[in-house]
């Protein structure tokens, strides 16, 4: 049986019986570690009389930092002793990074001559969140963590080598250089003879090229039908795209942190910094982090895109020379 979450939070089972079992309750699906964004798949049991009323309170509102995920579905089994047993599953996330505590989950049962009460809650849990971090910084704190591997004190080396053991290596070495600059001349020459053969139509300006895209992609109306993880996808490779064919910086292939920073020397522009910075953080939490922003933020970085484009697009030549002006 599915409820809603404001039905979850007026909840009230009665149950028909003796009460003569004592409220219980167990929270499954923890664990130590996730990801930023990455779901818990939770179950929560209550053992209750079944005499009395037993109430529940509002999921979200004691979850506090971990946000819902799905709707909490419950389920009613029947249990020795006289008792109850009530199943609810739900899903959860959280979007803060760090160690972050899974609040208590309160229950409290009240007997139907209001004379008897009885409360439990789960115990508090530590979860550490992760955040998304670049590989490279991964790479560079997993080498840091290497131990040394010193040499063997009484290791035998041998100090002197015969001409003769030199000379296999030294002609694998001459063939492979002279492998490498043969397969590099034959590449430039088919290159050359390209160019020469065929002549192609002139290349469009990286901003009309954008520009275009991001009219493309705003008319598919990816956000507005709930593909946001698509359309920061899409959106991010027409901003990179554009970003390595008008400045030549490698965009395609760097983090957003490197290309922050190669892209700081081409923006003078303080304002742009922060446009670019933002887009390509949201892009990043929508596509590794499975944060979903709101239709607002993604209207938001759309009209930055075209902002960002306009803004940094060379100017235009004049038409008459100075001396003919």
């Amino acid at each position: 049986m599915r409820i809603t979450l404001k039905t979850l939070a007026i909840i009230i089972l009665f149950f028909a019986g003796s009460a003569c079992a004592e409220l219980q309750i167990n929270l499954e699906g923890l664990t130590d570690s996730i990801r930023i964004g990455d779901p818990l798949e939770l179950r929560l049991t209550i053992e209750a009389p079944m005499e009395g009323q037993l109430l529940i309170p509002d999921l979200p509102a004691v979850m506090a930092p971990f946000e819902l995920l799905t709707q909490p579905q419950t389920s009613a089994l029947s249990a020795p002793d006289e008792s109850r047993l009530l199943e609810i599953s739900f899903g959860a996330t959280c979007y803060e990074t760090g160690d972050q505590v899974f609040p208590p989950i309160p229950a409290k049962w009240i007997s139907e001559d209001g004379e008897q009460t009885d409360s439990v809650a789960t115990e508090p849990h530590i979860i550490h969140i992760q955040g998304v971090v670049p590989q490279e910084i991964l790479a560079i704190a997993d080498s840091t963590q290497q131990p040394y591997h010193l040499l063997q004190q009484n290791r035998a080396r041998k100090i002197a080598y015969s001409v003769a053991e030199f000379i296999p290596w030294a002609l694998i070495i001459l063939a492979a250089i002279s492998v490498f600059f043969l397969i590099r001349w034959l590449i430039r020459r088919r290159k050359r003879d390209d160019e020469e053969v065929i002549q192609g139509p002139p290349s469009r300006p990286p901003y009309e090229i954008a520009m275009e895209e991001l009219d493309k992609l705003r008319d598919r109306k990816l956000y507005q039908s709930g593909e946001i993880k698509l359309y920061y996808s899409e959106l991010s490779e027409i901003i990179r795209r554009y970003i390595e064919g008008r400045f030549g910086v490698p965009a395609m292939e760097s983090t957003s942190f490197q290309l922050m920073r190669d892209i700081e020397i081409h923006l003078s522009n303080r304002n742009l910094e922060s446009i670019l910075e933002s887009l390509l953080a949201d892009a990043d939490l929508a596509k590794f982090a499975k944060h979903r922003p709101d239709e607002d933020t993604c209207r938001k970085d759309l009209e930055n895109s075209y902002i960002l484009v306009n803004r940094t697009k060379p100017e235009p030549k004049p038409i008459l020379s100075e001396e003919a002006a």
